[in-house]
């Protein structure tokens, strides 16, 4: 099977078989990207792909023509629910919680015991807080380090900016609008490390760190706490939710 990641820039995959990985594959959008992903497919033996998808609605036509050449219907495309595998969202809309988030907090129930903070820095930054009961709490959407506003807006065109909801509280975030912050005095990643601190006081003392994300190692450094990377966190959502 096929396990294939898209992100706002990015696409990775992963090639299982037999329980067993077999390869991977990266590539960026630009330059082809998308043509590159076709001909490794082609050279891979699978008969079913897994798809979580963050794509806008022109490149998604564009990838699922792809993936329907290779794969007929046998496309599986993940999407953020209420409740799954013993985690439960606290978006009151939980389909609006963008897939690649849901996933990363399904790995990370079953990566560590007990309360976590789960952060991607990718081309947005995310981060999310989850007990051990797999209660998710809510959380934070930033700009990435190399994201400008413009971009980012770009990201969650289909949000109203001016909405009164954005970073109008201080608690995590239970929708879109309710967890996107954008501080002009602080870096994204400063203020990551500051969320971080201030939101220690809704999880365990020893509550877990868990990165993800380009820009994972840089997030890692600005915090003042243990942590730890774990590259393939949407990929181990998407293997527990297959095995179903």
């Amino acid at each position: 099977m096929i396990l294939l990641d898209c992100g706002n820039h990015q696409v990775k995959a992963q090639h299982w078989k037999d329980g067993a990985l077999q390869g991977t594959f990266a590539t960026r959008y630009r330059d082809g990207g998308l043509a590159r992903l076709e001909r490794w497919l082609q050279g891979v033996e699978a008969d079913h792909c897994y798809l979580s998808s963050v794509l806008d609605s022109e490149r998604q036509g564009e990838l699922d023509t792809c993936l329907e050449s290779r794969f007929g219907q046998n496309v599986t495309r993940f999407r953020a629910t209420g409740e799954a595998l013993g985690v439960k969202s606290a978006y009151g809309e939980p389909e609006r919680l963008g897939v690649d988030r849901w996933l990363a907090l399904l790995g990370a129930a079953a990566t560590v015991d007990g309360d976590c903070i789960v952060i991607d820095a990718g081309s947005a930054i995310t981060l999310d807080l989850l007990r051990g009961t797999g209660q998710h709490l809510g959380g934070a959407i930033l700009p990435g380090t190399n994201t400008t506003l413009d971009d980012f807006r770009r990201i969650f065109k289909h949000i109203d900016f001016d909405d009164p909801r954005i970073g109008g509280t201080g608690k995590p975030g239970g929708s879109t609008e309710a967890a996107i912050r954008i501080d002009y005095a602080q870096t994204p990643i400063e203020e990551v490390a500051n969320l971080v601190q201030s939101w220690r006081e809704y999880l365990s003392e020893d509550a877990s760190i868990l990165l993800a994300g380009g820009d994972a190692e840089s997030v890692q450094r600005a915090l003042d706490r243990p942590s730890r990377i774990v590259p393939d966190l949407v990929f181990r959502g998407m293997l527990r939710l297959a095995a179903q």
